[in-house]
């Protein structure tokens, strides 16, 4: 019997993705709204991964790497993620306090990425000789060569050294940095501070209210009468002296209360500009200890002209306070903190070009097409190695992004997802993936010799295998948070510099199989290409599938896991 015309076909989706049978009406704002849940649950799931380097083996504060002359840069760079996440510094300092070596400690990046940094001596010897701040014996910024192939692990292992060198003069005994509350205390008005040690305070409106400079991380070995003292130096707007205020002391009580409580020796440099600090003489000055705590009290003041006097040295108090944020200087600032290479020069003119050529339908000119497909395999895969993978979106997911690092990176990964989850396009796995481009240009024509036609059955069997694989990929994440689940795929393989050969001969047996069964790994392995099509906004957007089933209750399970642990 012929289905009636009044009553619209529903599909059921069958587990290779195709509409059956059934009865089915496409409302727009069903399509839209089925498919916005579908997007939250697959943000969900990667919100609710645990993150690998959530305890770090150096997180006491009193870790044996604090002590002597050895730092490291965790747990202080947790944040600081590579490719799969931050990577552990060991810094030997000398006696002048400047770097000897460096080593390679604990890792939470991929191995291969790693590897790939330990065996780059150059990269690791460009940090000798520095000191705190990250500068030379004139003072001067050092610039960061990051090793080829391995940029974002390295470019983010040497920003956590910077970080822990302070990225200016560094104290290990006075290592608080400088919180609103404090600016509030003394600027009533104070909305926002920005930098350490020396912090631009500002309003609602983002109007300067003045700076505030802590002296530790200038001077921490003027001694007392048995310890160091950190002040706390407020200027106004105008560059003169406001106050200036004991902040910690190593020193004895009640001699430090003494000192704290009066007013008439903090005078002393009321109205003041830096250069006029600087060139302070206590003794000229006629300066007088406190009384009962005059070695406390004489050591501020010896103090507080060296900490005007390196700062002066190190450029002045615009060096180090940053600009007011207004909407043009923050854009400014954001600019400047990208680091651009050749390499992601390269993925963003890739894309540029692409959507070119996408704009004007060149694609659709064969000759011209391959040709992009052998680019894109060439310049994408083994000059640039920006490819998205599993490893790559976990690594995101459970420690953020450096975006700073790779923008290149940042912008393929959001043209793979975010176009496909707006459009029913895929620009990523049909232009842009250098593995899927290796397999459109080798792929057999129907009439080829070479061409294996799979029965049905073995393909039912195989378009199982991508949900499967990411199913299992996420509960090992879930549970075992460290894994490295970049074996799942071959994209390692282009990384060919430090490729292990299990990953080699992984990408050259799907490419292989390409050979001769179509799009072979693209159609019946790849899981990250199952999760962009999962994204993807199309005409069955509105039926609720197996996948979205399997999806929430993966979430379900995530959630009773965090729940117990």
């Amino acid at each position: 019997m012929a289905p009636s015309t009044s009553m619209p076909w529903v599909g059921f989706e069958t587990i290779d993705g195709r509409v059956r049978t059934g009865r089915h009406q496409d409302v727009p704002w069903r399509r839209r709204g089925l498919h916005g849940v579908r997007l939250l649950i697959v943000i969900c799931l990667l919100a609710a991964l645990p993150s690998p380097h959530a305890a770090s083996p150096n997180s006491a504060p009193d870790s044996p790497a604090d002590q002597d002359d050895v730092l490291s840069t965790l747990p202080g760079a947790d944040d600081i993620v590579g490719y799969r996440g931050p990577t552990e510094a060991i810094i030997h300092l000398d006696l002048d306090q400047r770097i000897q070596r460096v080593e390679i400690g604990n890792s939470h990046d991929t191995p291969e990425h790693v590897e790939m940094v330990r065996r780059d001596e150059a990269f690791l010897d460009q940090f000798s000789g520095w000191t705190w701040g990250g500068r030379d014996a004139d003072g001067e910024r050092h610039n960061v060569d990051a090793v080829s192939g391995a940029t974002l692990t390295s470019l983010a292992m040497a920003q956590g050294i910077l970080r822990r060198l302070g990225d200016q003069p560094g104290s290990l005994v006075f290592d608080q940095p400088i919180t609103l509350a404090e600016a509030k205390s003394i600027f009533p008005e104070a909305s926002t501070i920005h930098g350490d040690p020396i912090a631009a305070v500002e309003d609602n409106e983002g109007a300067r209210c003045g700076i505030l400079i802590r002296s530790g991380d200038f001077v921490d070995d003027e001694i007392g009468y048995q310890g160091p003292t950190e002040c706390l130096i407020a200027m106004r707007p105008d560059g003169t002296i406001q106050s200036a205020q004991i902040r910690r002391s190593f020193d004895n009580e009640p001699y430090v209360g003494y000192v704290r409580d009066d007013r008439y020796f903090w005078k002393m440099t009321d109205g003041m500009t830096l250069d006029q600090l600087a060139d302070l003489e206590p003794i000229d000055s006629g300066i007088e200890g406190v009384s009962g705590a005059t070695m406390t009290s004489m050591s501020i003041a010896w103090m507080l002209p060296s900490v005007a006097g390196a700062i002066q040295r190190s450029g002045g108090v615009d060096a180090w306070a940053p600009p007011p944020s207004t909407m043009l200087n923050r854009l400014m600032q954001t600019w400047q903190s990208i680091h651009w290479s050749a390499t992601e020069f390269a993925t963003i003119v890739t894309l540029i070009t692409f959507g070119i050529l996408t704009q004007f339908k060149a694609m659709r000119q064969r000759w011209l097409r391959r040709g992009w497909l052998l680019a894109v395999w060439m310049v994408i895969g083994f000059w640039t190695g920006n490819l998205v993978s599993l490893a790559l979106v976990a690594g995101w997911a459970t420690a953020g992004v450096t975006w700073q690092f790779a923008i290149g990176l940042v912008c393929m990964a959001a043209v793979a997802f975010m176009i496909p989850a707006s459009s029913r396009s895929n620009p990523y796995c049909n232009h842009l993936c250098p593995h899927g481009a290796i397999q459109q240009l080798i792929r057999p024509g129907s009439t080829s010799k070479r061409h294996i036609k799979l029965t049905q059955r073995w393909q039912r069997f195989f378009i199982a295998m991508p949900p499967m694989t990411l199913a299992g990929v996420y509960l090992l994440l879930l549970l075992r948070p460290r894994s490295d689940v970049s074996i799942f795929e071959p994209f390692h393989a282009y990384l060919w510099q430090a490729a292990s050969w299990s990953s080699i001969a992984f990408a050259l047996a799907t490419i292989v199989a390409a050979c001769c069964v179509p799009m072979a790994y693209c159609r019946f392995g790849c899981p990250t290409g199952r999760l962009i099509e999962h994204v993807r906004m199309k005409s069955t957007s509105g039926r609720w599938t197996r996948f979205d089933s399997g999806g929430l209750g993966l979430l379900m399970m995530a959630i009773g896991v965090r729940w117990l642990t």
